[in-house]
């Protein structure tokens, strides 16, 4: 059983249509003693946070949920949908073990073959309208996503087969791409209007295909360009040669201006699909702010520039008479990403150089739904294989906010102004079934940022609407959770303020999210006019605060290699890099102010305080990072970092030592833990993470030190779900002994998938131990000086 088709085999693969949430179907199936034997049903079924909802994206609006049944043989198929037809006339069961099912089919509202209704997604409909609306007769872009067979020999006649129905409908093929790795077979084409109508409603050639899994719209990255206002330049001298290391960082993104004042001398530019003429320089617009706000961070903040050369590898392209920048029309955006990883490993012999990918690109049209999409998957892969970290956007949601609170527009301009921001983030969380993170942002193994209602620009203007008085997510900023119920966005930064905009709505009065050209990050831009090189605007988004993760993770990774070039080694070499540097990004994590805000935005329906704190991780992730307090030691702050490979049932024992300065004090005490890995997948499996890892107490708990307790975060089970664990604790109780032989923290790894138990997973544990800055003692030269003695040099033990 699963909940990916993915995972089924198409040629004896049941579709069972739950009523209401799977958790009910689940208990029943483990009171008819039937056993669940993947992660996406852990808890399934059992009270708690661990119940996992028919969809995740819109609770209130989903009636069913599809499960998916893989039966060993035709015969055994034949014979469930014959119990399911008797069931449904009304018949009785005939032998006992029917009459188990019979209780599971109480149940469903149906149970088929594989058919149109299951392979046409239900969003396809919507698209090829909006696609009509101005030309009746035009090509659709369509994706078709192919069942990936088990020989090539069979995928190969698979794809034969698609192209002559395809040939006989009139179509055209832009795109395919076959990657094994996540076995996923996919073919772009542009259907004819009649056609696409036809696959639509469910009906035709297309949708009766049996080689295809799913017909979906065209994964789609798309930015509209900026109106024109008066140009803002920003004078800044250029290096005048390239910094001659190697990048850290890529930039998968628009072709930037490479030519701008503060971008010369700073870009490696390398092209794989688009080349400079695909993007005219008036189009230049995304990459172009991205790469700024790489290397310089917010420009009103006049931060130092980062003098790393910065790696670009261009993936949108744009047209002198369109107005939009986008990933192109006729190429997989999957496709593309695959290409442009695979070529710059194989620039160094298979190697990997860069680490780190700023992926700030997303399928608009496409929101998270359950089960990571192929897109997703590439990137955990990838990630996995290379040794690399994707840093990715949340993405941005522009539908409408209903917000019940107002009748109108007078009253919600006439409201008091934290009010109003309370009645705003109510609205946002009410909605959050249709502004969940958009794809491939719920990969596993990738870092995930939303966007802060945040900037240096001065106060709006008098006639806008500035809606909050506080630093929490903007309006935009796509919300979690992630795949099996993990902590998605990851982390939350600066993205830029925007108004809120009064907009028509059935449900009554509404606002959206508007950028206005007053506020923002102020970015490198292109001037459209031509002639000069040091034009500047202000724009917002998750795109924006992606960046800044990617600058912070620089910045981390510079600090990394001198402390491996001073025992003689090199970072890049090391195959837990990338773990590493997702750690320590997240290791400065704290909910902080915003988190107050939300928790008193958001008052539980019930004393459920897990569903709470669940609430405030859709939107702040584990929190706003303060990368120098990681970077940057001092007396009363110590951070530890471990870096090993461990395997699926393997315990690694750390031991860390409690300050001696901390006997018989009561004074504040915060130790915090950060656990980040990066696991294999099983792409057509309900065990999608090949191994799972938690952080452990000598008793194979997490209460490790009775002197603190946990700080208000989200909750540790919803760590567990994903690929990093963060736990802050704080205390001021009298301490009358420290733990023998330091605090103990276990590493504990377990192997979800039998094909990946003997796998090595690379993992990072960050530890910080910090106190109040009263104690007059130097906790950092104590922790250090007992701390060196155990270290093995090489090995790091």
């Amino acid at each position: 059983m699963s909940l990916d088709p993915a995972a089924a085999s198409p040629d004896r693969a049941l579709v069972f249509e739950v009523i209401g949430r799977v958790e009910g179907f689940a208990r029943a199936a483990r009171e008819a003693g039937f056993e669940w034997l993947a992660e996406d049903f852990a808890g399934l079924g059992d009270a708690g946070e661990d119940a996992l909802d028919g969809d995740d994206r819109d609770e209130d609006a989903v009636q069913s949920a599809l499960l998916y049944l893989t039966l060993p043989s035709i015969a055994g198929m034949k014979r469930l949908l014959g119990w399911w037809t008797a069931y449904a006339a009304g018949r009785d069961p005939p032998d006992d073990l029917a009459k188990e099912w019979w209780k599971l089919f109480g149940y469903l509202a149906d149970v088929r073959v594989w058919s149109a209704k299951d392979r046409v997604d239900p969003s396809l409909a919507a698209y090829v309208a909006r696609s009509l609306e101005k030309d009746p007769r035009a090509l659709v872009p369509v994706e078709f996503d192919l069942w990936y067979l088990g020989t090539e020999d069979r995928r190969r006649r698979a794809i034969d087969e698609l192209r002559a129905l395809l040939d006989a409908s009139g179509a055209a093929v832009l795109d395919e791409a076959s990657i094994p790795a996540i076995q996923y077979h996919g073919v772009l084409a542009s259907i004819p209007a009649g056609i696409a109508l036809e696959a639509a409603a469910k009906t035709g050639p297309l949708a009766a295909a049996s080689m295809v899994m799913t017909v979906r719209p065209q994964s789609l990255y798309s930015v509209e360009l900026p109106a024109p206002i008066p140009p803002e330049r920003e004078r800044r001298s250029a290096p005048s040669a390239p910094d001659a290391r190697p990048a850290i960082a890529v930039l998968l993104d628009g072709y930037p201006v490479q030519s701008h004042d503060l971008l010369r001398n700073r870009l490696d530019i390398e092209e794989v699909d688009i080349a400079g003429a695909e993007a005219p320089l008036e189009t230049r617009f995304h990459g172009t702010a991205m790469a700024s706000l790489i290397l310089h961070g917010d420009l009103a903040a006049a931060e130092a520039p980062l003098e790393r050369v910065l790696k670009v590898v261009p993936i949108l392209a744009g047209a002198q008479d369109a107005h939009v920048e986008s990933t192109p029309v006729d190429k997989l955006p999957l496709a593309m990403i695959h290409r442009a990883v695979e070529a710059l490993a194989a620039r160094n012999g298979g190697v990997m150089e860069a680490v780190l990918f700023n992926h700030s690109v997303c399928d608009v049209s496409a929101p998270f739904v359950r089960r990571p999409t192929p897109w997703a998957k590439l990137l955990d892969e990838l990630s996995h294989r290379h040794r690399i970290l994707f840093v990715v956007s949340a993405g941005n949601v522009h539908a409408p906010i209903p917000l019940p609170a107002y009748g109108n527009h007078a009253e919600f301009l006439a409201a008091n102004p934290d009010e109003r921001g309370i009645a705003i983030l109510r609205g946002v969380e009410a909605a959050k079934g249709r502004r969940g993170i958009l794809s491939p942002a719920e990969a596993v193994n990738v870092l995930t940022v939303g966007a802060l209602h945040a900037d240096g620009a001065a106060a709006a203007p008098a006639n806008q609407v500035d809606p909050y008085g506080f630093a929490v997510n903007n309006i935009c900023s796509a919300i979690g959770l992630g795949f099996n119920r993990s902590i998605k966005p990851d982390l939350v930064l600066e993205g830029g303020r925007q108004i809120a905009a009064a907009v028509p709505h059935a449900a009554g009065f509404a606002i959206e999210g508007r950028q206005i050209a007053q506020l923002g990050q102020r970015t490198a831009a292109p001037d459209v006019a031509g002639g000069t090189s040091d034009f500047v605007r202000r724009s917002t988004g998750t795109s924006n605060a992606a960046a800044l993760a990617t600058r912070h993770g620089i910045r981390i990774a510079e600090a990394l290699e001198a402390v491996f070039a001073s025992s003689g080694e090199r970072w890049q070499d090391q195959p837990t890099r990338a773990v590493m540097l997702k750690a320590l990004l997240t290791h400065g994590c704290r909910w902080g102010e915003i988190g107050g805000v939300l928790d008193r935005a958001y008052p539980p329906a019930d004393p459920n305080w897990q569903r709470r704190r669940e609430t405030i991780s859709r939107f702040l992730g584990f929190g706003r990072p303060d990368v120098d307090g990681v970077v940057e030691g001092d007396t009363n702050r110590i951070t530890l970092l471990a870096d090993d490979l461990i395997v699926g049932e393997e315990l690694h024992e750390y031991r860390i030592p409690i300050p001696n300065a901390l006997l018989n004090s009561r004074e504040i005490r915060r130790i915090s833990l950060t656990l980040s890995w990066c696991t294999p997948i099983h792409p057509a499996n309900t065990a999608y993470r090949g191994v799972r890892l938690q952080l452990v107490d000598r008793e194979g708990k997490g209460q490790y030190w009775g002197a603190v307790d946990p700080f208000l975060q989200p909750h540790p089970n919803f760590g567990v779900k994903g690929t990093t664990i963060h736990r802050v604790f704080e205390g001021a109780r009298r301490i009358g002994r420290l733990p023998e032989g330091g605090l103990f923290v276990g590493v504990q790894a377990l192997s979800l998938n039998e094909a990946f138990k003997d796998q090595r997973v690379p993992y990072a544990l960050a530890t910080t131990i910090e106190v109040a800055q009263t104690l007059r003692a130097d906790i950092y030269a104590d922790v250090r000086s007992r701390v060196r003695p155990r270290v093995r040099q090489r090995e790091r033990v």
